[in-house]
């Protein structure tokens, strides 16, 4: 994938469309999802690990066998973050990720705008005690910004080394920021002097990062300055020209096993399964040699949930010219058992047999493959955030499109937000909505819940579920979204690993759907179903038989009946979100609620009927 920072630096000014000033923007992250509830979920990781004696040459990591932490057995800290998401291309997959964020995904407490100390990434102790004629060299890659933003002229990636004869740390490399960010930079560096030539000596990464100064806009605030790290090496008997890697490895995730989604509810996937599936799986090999290799390529995959044989691709032989790097395709047949429960997760591991002097950790490859009880579209993890913001953003809708491939009834949706500063973002309000497919665009409304809020969650996978007050009954290409109720950003994550352009709508102009045309990314929003059919189908939601408006409302609101036919209507109750009643009104003498002196929230409109006995309740949000 190419660099997106040109689209980024673009969406992060806005623009236009019509007479309106609303805008799409994304940001980085203000907060690492992935790293916070990895450390929640462990809770006895600390930021370093336990002791460990000093280790022989050579050193060795290209971070393809770890997960958010580095390995403890070669670093001694863990503000670095681990990944295969951040970085565009690395030599092999997996990177070590300095930021702005700290260990645990969270901001540093010096965060600034001006360049400030942020991640280290420290080796630890190294037996370096051999003579200088062994001609010892430190190697690695290094990129500047990839996916997500990149550093910035006053932000640098800097290289330390620390001599156990002075006990000192001194710099011996430094990169500054405003540089090409969709490549990986080769560094060398000679060790040679008799301060490090010695047993206990240690290296570092750290960064200076910088969050962007933006007094109008606090969320802007996010993560930055992102460096990514691949492939160190250090050992002896190297030259200057030791500029090739002699190994080959894989360079890129398993994507899903279906062409469309990464995810699929397990009943539907049988419906959709001559559709939908992908009839290869796919991967990305490189030759990192000088020479032609030969290389075995094999597939596995393990049912996860229910016991069973591994079911194995038949391996082959793929000769790799030199520098070269090929797109292997296992075709596989599995046979997956529809009917044994109402999920299933399938583990698929790729693997590489090379020559025995290659790097035998990034020879194998994993991909876990879940089909629970919800549509995604992207990949789980978050690289940026997305949303709308700035005048004409206020009831503006923003929609994604699906297509169920079974009916069913969506009962909830699923929905990543992104932490801003201060969680400023969790006051702010919008509409949870459902639609119907009108001609390829989001037509009638299945479903509309007022007064939701962006909130957070320590779950593995990230998601806040808000569920439907009522279930709809879905059939074909349906789509789910929000309506803003501010023009202030909401920040759903983004994944930028998978582009979905024709899926996304928004209705800027005068209530006219358009597809995006700069989003480069999936906002991470998911439909969820239930595994049983609904009796009656449920096609639009049923009218309210009063309106309410404005909805959110500043200073009053107006109760207007919508049937004339419809008599009766008596009294009126304000009530707020712990029950209690703050006004009543005898609707035969007034219509409005006056509201300028409550809080803003969420609060209920009760209205009585005396002919009918019936009661009929709507939400209101107050936002002054």
């Amino acid at each position: 994938m190419k660099s997106l920072f040109n689209i980024l630096y673009f969406l992060s000014f806005g623009f236009c469309f019509g007479n309106l000033y609303a805008q799409e923007i994304v940001i980085g992250l203000q907060g690492n999802p992935q790293a916070e509830n990895y450390y929640s979920m462990h809770q006895a990781a600390k930021k370093a690990g336990p002791p460990v004696d000093t280790i022989e040459l050579p050193f060795i990591d290209d971070f393809s066998d770890s997960y958010v932490e580095p390995k403890y057995k070669l670093w001694s800290d863990k503000y670095a973050f681990i990944n295969s998401s951040y970085a565009v291309y690395p030599p092999t997959i997996g990177v070590a990720t300095l930021d702005a964020l700290n260990y645990n995904g969270s901001q540093y407490p010096n965060a600034s705008s001006l360049p400030y100390q942020a991640d280290y990434l420290t080796s630890q102790r190294i037996n370096l005690q051999y003579p200088a004629s062994d001609s010892i060299y430190l190697s690695f890659f290094y990129q500047a910004g990839g996916l997500a933003e990149p550093p910035e002229t006053g932000d640098s990636l800097l290289l330390d080394f620390y001599s156990p004869i002075d006990t000192l740390w001194t710099k011996v490399w430094a990169m500054h920021g405003n540089i090409k960010t969709d490549t990986f930079y080769r560094v060398m560096i000679k060790i040679d002097s008799d301060a490090y030539l010695q047993k206990g000596f240690r290296f570092r990464f750290r960064n200076y990062a910088s969050y962007i100064a933006n007094n109008d806009y606090a969320d802007k605030r996010a993560n930055t300055d992102l460096w990514h790290i691949d492939y160190v090496k250090l050992d002896k008997g190297r030259t200057i020209g030791d500029t090739l890697l002699h190994d080959v490895s894989f360079m890129d995730p398993i994507r899903s096993i279906m062409k469309d989604y990464t995810s699929v509810p397990w009943k539907h996937f049988a419906a959709a399964y001559n559709t939908q599936r992908a009839p290869f799986i796919e991967v990305v090999i490189k030759n990192h040699d000088d020479i032609s290799r030969l290389v075995g390529t094999g597939l596995e995959i393990r049912d996860k949930l229910v016991p069973g044989p591994v079911y194995k691709v038949t391996e082959f032989n793929n000769n790799i010219g030199s520098g070269d790097s090929i797109h292997y395709k296992y075709a596989y047949n599995y046979p997956f058992n529809f009917g044994v429960s109402d999920s299933a997760e399938f583990e698929i591991k790729a693997i590489l047999k090379t020559d025995s002097y290659d790097y035998k950790p990034n020879d194998t490859l994993i991909h876990n493959q879940k089909f629970y009880n919800y549509y995604a579209l992207d990949d789980g993890t978050a690289e940026a955030s997305y949303g709308l913001r700035g005048a004409g953003s206020k009831d503006v809708s923003s929609a994604l499109k699906f297509t169920s491939y079974q009916g069913d009834s969506l009962r909830a949706v699923d929905i990543y937000f992104a932490q801003v500063i201060d969680s400023i973002n969790q006051k702010r309000y919008f509409y949870l909505n459902v639609w119907k497919d009108n001609s390829g665009k989001p037509g009638t409304v299945l479903a509309n819940q007022i007064g939701m809020q962006p909130k957070y969650t320590d779950r593995l996978n990230k998601f806040a579920r808000y569920d439907l007050d009522s279930a709809v009954y879905i059939e074909g290409v349906f789509y789910i979204g929000f309506t803003q109720t501010t023009e202030e950003l909401l920040n759903v994550g983004l994944d930028l690993n998978r582009e979905n352009k024709a899926r996304i709508f928004n209705n800027f102009d005068n209530g006219i759907w358009q597809t995006t045309t700069v989003l480069p990314g999936t906002p991470m929003m998911r439909p969820v179903f239930s595994s049983v059919k609904l009796v009656s189908a449920v096609t639009e939601i049923p009218e309210p038989e009063f309106m309410l408006y404005p909805n959110p409302a500043d200073q009053v609101i107006f109760i207007k009946n919508k049937n004339s036919s419809v008599t009766g209507f008596s009294e009126a109750e304000l009530i707020d979100i712990s029950g209690r009643i703050i006004k009543k009104i005898d609707l035969s003498e007034e219509n409005t609620f006056g509201t300028e002196n409550l809080e803003n929230g969420l609060y209920f409109i009760r209205i009585h009927n005396s002919l009918s006995k019936k009661i009929t309740t709507q939400k209101v949000v107050i936002s002054h």
